[in-house]
């Protein structure tokens, strides 16, 4: 699976919390506007960069601080699965949908041709 068969998506760097403490993705206004500000669940599809063998996983958008008043806090909770288990701190993460509106995470590993450096912040890449 290639970014380019996304027709939306963007792409971070992960950090440790996001890969060792919470299984969750932090959100920010990038993937809040993909994403909505719903709480969603949604099957995914985890990939490796360039390999087309999908791993399926449920994933979960959700307001982390929703009784507090002034201050949200968006946050993407992936189940554990094999793309994820192998993730390296400095890996880029692309979570997009696909052409048939499939939530879709892609990971470039950090020595891989199609790393993208590091990218402290969520960016749109499409």
């Amino acid at each position: 699976m290639k970014t380019q068969s996304l027709k939306s998506a963007c792409i971070k760097t992960l950090s440790k919390s996001e890969l060792y403490d919470q299984k969750e993705l932090n959100g920010v206004k990038v993937l809040k506007n993909m994403l909505g500000t719903l709480d969603k669940n949604f099957q995914t599809n985890f990939f490796y960069g360039g390999d087309d063998t999908p791993h399926k996983v449920s994933m979960k958008w959700y307001e982390a601080r929703m009784s507090h008043e002034t201050r949200s806090e968006f946050r993407l909770y992936y189940e554990s699965n094999q793309v994820m288990n192998s993730a390296q701190l400095g890996d880029n993460i692309v979570v997009g949908f696909d052409k048939t509106n499939t939530l879709t995470c892609i990971l470039y590993k950090i020595n891989g041709e199609d790393h993208q450096g590091h990218i402290e912040d969520w960016v749109k890449i499409k």
